[in-house]
């Protein structure tokens, strides 16, 4: 993905574009003069974002999909990827042990953490030109032991979701101890308790302050310095 002329903007590619808080991330980093490729399910999503003007590159695909990787690395080319974003995620209802499906808790892991352990593989060349890369792993506080061994009310049957999230967690905490020493810096973050169609019901947070706080954090921050899990202005977060 080469821009036209100039200097080249620096190179982002976020899943789950196509509404919440990935929107937002979109609409941040193309104020801020970022080009961005941006994952998105929906066709219709994809038509809107791409009135956004050259700097944004909607392509339509789903996470889950091994097909995903090699698309989004085609489009990216040989320009160095700046950041990586994996904002996509899924909610399944709440269940008791009874009621759970498996396919729920494979759903979970497919988009929370296979999904973007294959996109990070297949990107991982192009985040290495980059002379300082930052991945981004879209957190939950569902996603930390500390937090869900408190929980004892509805949030304590969100299996699929609590297990696909602490799975993320995982993969960002060792892609983080793998890359430590290079130029590449891999975050789990909690972006707060968002309004929308995946909030919980005590959720406050605008999806749009979230976007422009994490940006700024993963943009403007000291690059060495930010623990592997923090919330979205950079305190760290309980595992």
């Amino acid at each position: 993905m080469t821009a036209t002329g100039g200097a080249v903007p620096p190179l982002a590619v976020v899943t789950g574009a196509g509404r919440g808080l990935g929107r937002c991330l979109v609409r941040e980093l193309d104020r801020l003069g970022h080009r961005t490729v941006c994952v998105v399910r929906d066709p219709v999503d994809a038509v809107r974002l791409a009135t956004r003007g050259e700097n944004v590159r909607p392509v339509v695909g789903d996470v889950r999909d091994p097909a995903v990787g090699p698309d989004v690395a085609e489009i990216v080319g040989d320009d160095a990827l700046h950041l990586l974003v994996h904002n996509a995620g899924v909610a399944h209802p709440p269940r008791t042990l009874a009621q759970l499906g498996p396919d729920d808790v494979l759903d979970s892991f497919l988009t929370h953490c296979l999904g973007p352990l294959r996109l990070t593989q297949a990107l991982l060349p192009a985040l290495g030109r980059a002379p300082r890369a930052t991945v981004v792993h879209v957190s939950s506080r569902r996603g930390s032991f500390a937090v869900a061994e408190k929980d004892d009310g509805p949030g304590a049957r969100h299996y699929a979701y609590r297990i696909g999230k602490a799975a993320q967690n995982m993969l960002s905490l060792s892609l983080h101890q793998e890359f430590a020493a290079s130029g590449i810096r891999v975050l789990a973050v909690h972006p707060g308790a968002l309004r929308g169609a995946m909030g919980a019901p005590d959720a406050r947070d605008e999806p749009a302050t979230a976007a422009a706080e994490l940006v700024r954090l993963v943009l403007t921050e000291p690059w060495r310095r930010l623990p592997p899990f923090v919330e979205r202005a950079g305190d760290p977060h309980p595992w």
